[in-house]
């Protein structure tokens, strides 16, 4: 942390974080519309918004209306049609693939659940497969139509004009979220705000979070820079794009064109100076001027999005990142709650089917030895129906701690015995993870933060390998 010179946070699920109020808005909302562009009414009403449904890391086959969890090598593990669990028999027919041959799961048949945000998304589909399993529009085209719904409402006032009538009523407070950033500008690192929410419904909620009434700008001072209507991924790419700057004076943010040179030419504080720190657009190479900083290096990223955020600033300009995980810390009590009964019971039932396998295996080659045939053996079935039960009591067990975390699709994290493909993602692109973005306070800002050790299986449980 040293190293950086500036800190930037995404608004939306980083500082704030929303309750299941917040969704609703967007779910009824998005029913209505899905009403006005012909979805049977009388169906569509009867909808009805489950948080627990489900989950970030899931992967939507558009053209088969299912939900999928796979582990880090694509294997998926668990899946839905619908609201319909699908059979390991219905799986493996849908997505293991000729010769055994995984398919990719990119391009315009699937979509990521990269964000909270898409949680709306997934129980107005999962609902809409139901019906439509009765005839209608293909897959594809209903989940095009709740995207659209769902996205009107974030537009059309729906949900901003609500939150802006009664914001406590929606947004979780977070009363560490000033010190965090109040610590990060006296510890010398600029700090900037970086969001695709546009200023009128920013400035709603950063005073909320702030405890400013809503006319109040002084949450602008807690950052050296702000950049709202970013049009993230779009902002971290190459292509041009303007910036504006934003008359604050306005409830709206009136919107001017720049005077005199461009930002480039510029940049740091003489920029800053002249035209304020409140923008709209552009990309990252006006950014990097204001702030500068001369390599993407210099730059952690905090947010929510696992592409937006996290993917694209990482891959394209080398930022360091940290995501926010609100998942993380019901799961991290839910460890320490289940470390003991749940665990061991499936590591018991685990060395009890891994007994009876090994003793059909024994008994096979005794057999062989002897030149008797395994198959006409009368041991044969007595020993595979001990192997059957036991891996019947596993699943049980395994499937038992798998509800423990999520009554559908299981722990964040897991999937099966191995990492889940989120959990792959959150390594391979975010360099800090957490469960809320003031969590930050309780470290220094020039922490230097180190990867645990990577582990091998013959390091065994726990095992430190060896230096």
């Amino acid at each position: 942390m040293a190293n950086i010179e500036a800190v930037g946070f995404d608004m939306d699920y980083t500082l704030a974080q929303y309750n299941e109020a917040f969704d609703l808005l967007a779910f009824e909302g998005a029913k209505d519309q899905l009403i006005v562009m012909g979805y049977p009414e009388e169906a569509i009403k009867a909808f009805t918004f489950d948080p627990q449904q489900h989950c970030r890391g899931l992967v939507i086959d558009k053209r088969k209306g299912n939900f999928l969890k796979m582990d880090r090598h694509k294997y998926v593990r668990r899946a839905y049609h619908g609201t319909r669990e699908l059979s390991l028999e219905e799986r493996k027919a849908e997505y293991v693939g000729v010769a055994g041959v995984t398919p990719s799961f990119v391009g315009g048949d699937y979509v990521n659940v990269d964000s909270l945000f898409q949680l709306v998304d997934c129980s107005l589909y999962a609902q809409l497969v139901d019906v439509l399993d009765e005839g209608g529009p293909s897959y594809f085209q209903a989940f095009t139509d709740v995207r659209h719904a769902v996205d009107l409402c974030h537009q059309d006032g729906v949900i901003k004009d609500q939150v802006a009538l009664a914001p406590g009523k929606y947004i979780i407070p977070d009363e560490n979220m000033v010190p965090m950033l109040t610590q990060y500008r006296l510890s010398g690192k600029k700090v900037f705000l970086l969001t695709n929410s546009l200023f009128d419904y920013s400035n709603v909620v950063m005073n909320f979070l702030t405890g400013q009434s809503v006319n109040d700008r002084d949450w602008i001072d807690l950052f050296d820079v702000v950049v709202v209507g970013a049009g993230k991924p779009a902002f971290l790419g190459d292509s041009r794009r303007d910036m504006l700057r934003v008359d604050a004076g306005t409830n709206m943010g009136t919107l001017h064109n720049f005077v005199g040179k461009p930002v480039a030419e510029v940049g740091g504080p003489a920029f800053l100076e002249r035209e304020g720190k409140l923008y709209q657009g552009g990309t990252w190479s006006s950014l990097h001027a204001m702030l500068e900083v001369k390599s993407g290096g210099q730059v952690l990223y905090v947010g929510d999005h696992m592409y937006g955020d996290m993917i694209r600033s990482k891959r394209s300009l080398g930022w360091r990142t940290a995501l926010i995980v609100p998942e993380l810390e019901p799961e991290l009590v839910l460890d320490a709650q289940l470390d003991l009964p749940l665990r061991s019971l499936v590591a018991e039932k685990e060395r009890e089917c891994e007994d009876a396998e090994l003793a059909v295996q024994a008994l096979r080659l005794e057999l062989l030895a002897q030149g008797l045939d395994f198959l006409e053996s009368e041991e044969r079935a007595r020993s595979e129906g001990a192997q059957a039960s036991a891996r019947d009591a596993l699943k049980e067990a395994r499937d038992a701690l798998h509800r423990a975390y999520h009554p559908r699709w299981g722990p964040l994290f897991r999937s099966g015995n191995q990492a889940s493909r989120f959990a792959k993602q959150v390594v391979d692109y975010s360099c800090l993870y957490t469960s809320r973005a003031s969590n930050l306070l309780a470290t220094s800002p020039s922490r230097n933060f180190r990867p645990p050790s990577d582990f091998m299986p013959h390091d065994g449980d726990g095992a430190r390998p060896p230096m």
